[in-house]
């Protein structure tokens, strides 16, 4: 039996810097970058040993000058955003609208505009005015949050015959996570970041998200690609395009909702009455990407990606959530044949036993957290206070960890 949907409101927009190559950079000492399309300039040393793999390129690295200096060739898109925001280049879009790189000319600073379309189906514009408070709302809750994009300015214009109708101008951070991790190529070794430096990562998602828990705020699309870096290796999520609170608009909610990918199980299930363990979820997905340099979990349809995590997960703990019994069960989940216990803990080695295995290193306190996000049954989930108060989180300073010396 197939899953019945509620049709989605709107897909969140594409994130800042898609599809866009990052090229090579050669650096002393340091692992070369590769470009987005995952041709690696040092795959050539077969006898590179394991520890060479285990440092990636620090997330705060400078881009290449060719890339630099193409992100700031001045070329004329239009005219300036309420006579102020003149776009540079465009760095990312989406069914939304575009992103642009854009030049305050009042301040001088370089800033990132959100330009939001309004849809065929939405003559008087209503829906874009939801569209535009919604996100606005959300980020100005989030305000002075060091792990949340800042919101600068925002406008709103009725009657346009050239520019945009509605846009959100934010703080300019850097590359997406997911540009980031990219540069190191196609294959997973490479990818990999070593247990230290995803503590620190980690730390840094899970203060800005529970940040927007204590606000109410769902997130709703987490994922690398919704995640920017800059310059220090500092983490900021941003696109709150689809951040809801249970009190401005109560289930049934949304969905599908969140990346594929990124989809916490309930929701691929059929749940409308999901909450904030959405957002752990995705979390611990990232979590599992960093350690291991690839996905975890990889489909191309709900069912297929509902089966891949019940191989890994077990169906022990899915069947145990309450709402289980009252969503529409793909045939797939219902074989006698699926898993029944996890077998997370062997995709993982303990730290030093990893020998010619190959597997990325995790110790166990390090895994009790990635356990408790990746929780199919969202009621017995890791929050994401629970995860910050977690002894993997306590003392320990990394110097110089992501290349950024704390």
């Amino acid at each position: 039996m197939s899953i019945v949907k509620r049709p989605a409101r709107r897909r969140p927009i594409a994130s800042v810097h898609r599809r866009r190559p990052v090229l090579a950079q050669r650096r002393p000492e340091v692992a070369p970058a590769d470009d987005d399309r995952g041709t690696s300039s040092s795959s050539d040393d077969d006898a590179a040993s394991p520890s060479q793999y285990s440092t990636p390129v620090p997330l705060g690295a400078p881009i290449d000058a060719r890339y630099d200096q193409r992100l700031a060739r001045i070329c004329a898109l239009g005219d300036a955003i309420d006579g102020r925001y003149q776009r540079l280049s465009k760095i990312g879009g989406g069914s939304f609208g575009d992103v642009y790189r854009a030049k305050d000319s009042r301040t001088g600073e370089i800033v990132a505009v959100k330009c939001l379309r309004r849809e065929d189906d939405d003559p008087d514009g209503h829906q874009l005015d939801r569209v535009l408070a919604g996100e606005v709302r959300a980020l100005e809750a989030c305000r002075g949050h060091p792990h949340i994009v800042r919101i600068l300015d925002h406008g709103r214009h009725r009657d346009v015959k050239t520019g945009p109708e509605a846009y959100i101008v934010m703080e300019f951070v850097g590359l997406t996570l997911e540009a980031s991790i990219r540069r190191h190529g196609d294959d997973a070794r490479p990818r990999r970041y070593a247990e230290g430096d995803v503590r620190h990562l980690m730390r840094q998602l899970l203060t800005g998200v529970r940040r927007m828990h204590e606000l109410g705020l769902m997130h709703r699309d987490i994922k690398p690609d919704n995640v920017l870096v800059d310059g220090r290796g500092t983490l900021k999520l941003c696109d709150l395009g689809f951040a809801r609170t249970k009190e401005e608009a109560p289930p049934p909610f949304s969905n599908p909702v969140a990346a594929l990918l990124y989809r916490a199980p309930e929701v691929m299930l059929g749940s409308t009455t999901y909450d904030e363990m959405i957002d752990t979820w995705a979390l611990g997905c990232i979590m599992a990407q960093l350690l291991a340099g690839e996905r975890l979990f990889y489909a191309r349809s709900e069912e297929e990606m509902l089966v891949r995590i019940a191989d890994v997960l077990g169906m022990d703990d899915i069947t145990g959530w309450s709402g289980y019994e009252n969503c529409m069960i793909p045939k797939a989940l219902q074989s006698g044949r699926r898993r029944r216990r996890s077998r997370l803990r062997q995709l993982f080695a303990f730290p030093g036993t990893a020998g010619g295995s190959g597997l990325p290193e995790l110790s166990p306190a390090g895994f009790q957290v990635l356990r408790g996000l990746l929780r199919c049954n969202p009621e017995k989930r890791m929050t994401a206070a629970q995860a910050l108060q977690h002894r993997w989180f306590v003392g320990g300073r990394v110097a110089g960890c992501c290349g950024v010396d704390r």
